[in-house]
């Protein structure tokens, strides 16, 4: 047992290494802030479809308003008329409407809540992204920094060669 773990052990070091040398930091900033503006674009789509929802549901409970109101109305008439026993179903179903009436505040106030996870979810997303665009910049200049370095370098050298050489052909 003690050698298939070892060799285990040994397999997985070397696929490891070999997926590091692999990795390029630039690639991979790019991959993942590409990403990161896909998930934003999907969650603000999401965003825009919970508040077309909202405004359902708004609209929705104003009408069952409208209507719990119609139905006390029309029991305040019967009741002037002296039609108790129509006032009595009016009532009846003025009371099953705010039951309704009660479900639909639930749901907008479910949606309000859900909208106020989306608002700071897009935003914690906005700041990593941002996070991400920065390194990705302080990337790229450490990379042309090393450049010009190894660039400056190389020319100091070719001048001391050229000047080696020159002393050379000069004996």
């Amino acid at each position: 047992m003690g050698i298939f773990s070892r060799m285990t052990d040994i397999i997985n070091s070397n696929l490891n290494a070999l997926l590091d040398q692999a990795e390029d930091p630039e690639k991979m900033i790019r991959l993942i802030i590409q990403e990161m503006e896909d998930t934003l674009v999907e969650v603000r789509s999401s965003s825009a479809r919970v508040l077309a929802d909202r405004k359902a549901a708004a609209r929705r409970l104003e009408e069952v308003q409208t209507e719990a109101d119609s139905w006390e109305s029309k029991a305040k008439l019967a009741i002037s008329k002296g039609r108790e026993d129509l006032a009595r179903a009016a009532l009846q179903e003025k009371r099953s409407i705010e039951e309704e009436m009660v479900a639909v505040e639930v749901e907008l106030k479910a949606t309000d809540e859900h909208i106020a996870q989306l608002n700071t979810e897009v935003g914690q997303l906005q700041q990593k992204l941002g996070d991400a665009k920065a390194k990705q910049k302080a990337m790229l200049m450490r990379t042309k920094t090393v450049e010009s370095r190894i660039k400056v370098k190389r020319q100091m050298h070719r001048e001391a060669l050229d000047t080696a050489f020159q002393r050379f052909e000069h004996f």
